[in-house]
């Protein structure tokens, strides 16, 4: 793991914990700080425009934080040692912004965590390494859709929001790295 994805975990457990110590219970954050910090809509159109950032660092509670660590971890990591640090970061941050503002489809509630961004991560990563797949792209967005259906649960507009943000970004970031992929049809030219 390089220094973006060790940032971004500190920085997510970090809040978390500063958040916890405050809370009624270490194991769930009181739902005033997630109304203050998560993406709440209403809230966010009243003028609380700083949640299109926080919300994609705070988290519900601890097994939310967890999860989404180990994921960060794996796909932070990965996206890194494609794209490098200092892009991971970047690419991290607007990321977790856009899936913020797309979690404002919701009617109401709170939105909040890294798994928008995190998903982004991973179509990030889908598409760089689009080569390591029998049929290219269309292995990655399957590999994606798969990974999207079993995380549906919560966040669906954040999680496929953040999925074909990454996906796209990642096809124009690396559009020069492969060769145009040829169909295994087509008669040789």
């Amino acid at each position: 793991m390089a220094w973006a994805t060790y940032l971004l975990l500190a920085v997510n457990t970090a809040i978390y914990g500063i958040l916890a110590s405050q809370s009624v219970t270490p194991i769930q954050i009181d739902r005033r700080y997630m109304a203050l910090l998560g993406m709440e809509p209403h809230a966010f159109l009243a003028g609380a425009y700083w949640q299109v950032i926080t919300s994609a660092f705070v988290h519900f509670d601890l097994p939310h934080l967890g999860y989404n660590m180990v994921f960060l971890a794996f796909f932070g990591s990965r996206a890194e040692e494609l794209y490098g640090s200092r892009r991971t970061l970047g690419l991290y941050l607007i990321l977790g912004s856009c899936t913020s503002l797309a979690s404002l489809l919701y009617p109401s509630g709170i939105s909040a965590g890294a798994s928008g961004a995190i998903f982004g991560l991973l179509g990030l990563v889908l598409v760089a390494s689009r080569n390591l797949y029998p049929r290219g792209i269309w292995t990655s967005l399957l590999y994606g859709f798969v990974l999207f259906v079993l995380a549906s649960a919560t966040g669906f507009i954040a999680h496929i929001a953040g999925l074909v943000l990454g996906l796209v970004m990642g096809g124009w970031i690396t559009r020069d790295w492969y060769p145009p992929e040829v169909q295994e049809d087509s008669p040789p030219a």
